[in-house]
């Protein structure tokens, strides 16, 4: 049977893609923000499965794995390089995903915590691309901001501290980010196939300051090495694709190693909940 939240999920993204069909006109408004959404794109619809971990690394008891299922609606863009096979993908996206621990059917043992998590958030995914003609290869980087909603079944004789951490989360949507590294092989004009590994932080709390500056620190990193990354992709087009999405990605996982412990490192802080997924995708582009 499809639980009560589950329901709510697919009943939310039915009403949203019925608004986008009903009125394209205005959808076209709403995307179109200078520097973000401009430009000639296509739609995009990209559906997502997923299996992965929930932690905390305070946590002492164990939470449960959970399977998850995720919807993007949003546009892509490709932009060829000069002279070369090479084109420049940027994907923009609203995404919308349910993850439980007992969506895959899988029990839960009698000392473990199930876990469901609703979110949804805006996010993009940045590389690129070898252009085949009739096929493309695209080693990416993406990144997400999101909110998330936790619900949880707690076993008998959980710790009070343990409760209190999970006390922490649910109830409401708390807002986090997430990474992703991953590689995606397109076919013809209209479908891609993705490999993709995931990587999310969720603030118990958010505390603008603190996390301006070390998202700050992190987008002037972010910054240098997509450049560095360019320069290589311009010298080298053969390596160049592959060099720019692993710079990225080991840039962008290395600040998730850092801010699991201190959520808004290298500010002292709290220690979040995190996601890890491993994802496996599928986009049809119009």
């Amino acid at each position: 049977m499809i639980s009560n939240h589950l329901r709510r999920f697919l009943t939310g993204v039915s009403f949203l893609v019925i608004a986008l069909v009903m009125d394209a006109s205005a959808a076209d408004e709403i995307w179109d923000i200078p520097n973000v959404w401009s430009g000639h794109r296509k739609p995009m619809i990209d559906l997502t499965y997923g299996v992965g971990q929930v932690n905390q690394r305070l946590f002492q008891g164990t939470l449960a794995d959970v399977s998850m299922f995720d919807v993007k609606l949003g546009y892509f863009r490709a932009r060829p390089d000069t002279g070369s096979n090479i084109v420049h993908l940027d994907d923009k996206f609203l995404s919308f995903s349910y993850s439980a621990s007992d969506l895959s059917g899988r029990s839960i043992s009698s000392t473990e915590v199930g876990s469901t998590l609703v979110r949804f958030g805006t996010g993009a995914r940045t590389g690129y691309a070898y252009d085949f003609t009739n096929s493309f290869l695209y080693p990416y980087q993406q990144t997400s901001y999101l909110w998330t909603k936790l619900t949880t079944k707690r076993p008998s004789g959980l710790s009070v501290a343990d409760t209190e951490i999970l006390n922490r989360y649910e109830g409401t949507f708390r807002f986090g980010a997430s990474t992703e590294g991953g590689i995606a092989l397109g076919i013809g004009d209209l479908v891609s196939l993705r490999l993709g590994y995931e990587a999310a932080v969720i603030y118990p709390r958010y505390v603008f300051w603190p996390w301006l500056g070390s998202y700050a620190l992190a987008g002037i990193g972010m910054g240098a090495i997509s450049h560095f990354g360019k320069v290589i992709v311009d010298a080298s087009p053969t390596l160049g694709p592959f060099i720019y999405a692993l710079l990225r990605s080991a840039l962008a996982y290395g600040y998730y190693l850092t801010v699991r412990d201190d959520q808004y490192w290298p500010f002292r802080s709290e220690t979040p909940m995190t996601t890890t997924t491993v994802k496996f995708g599928v986009s049809f582009t119009f």
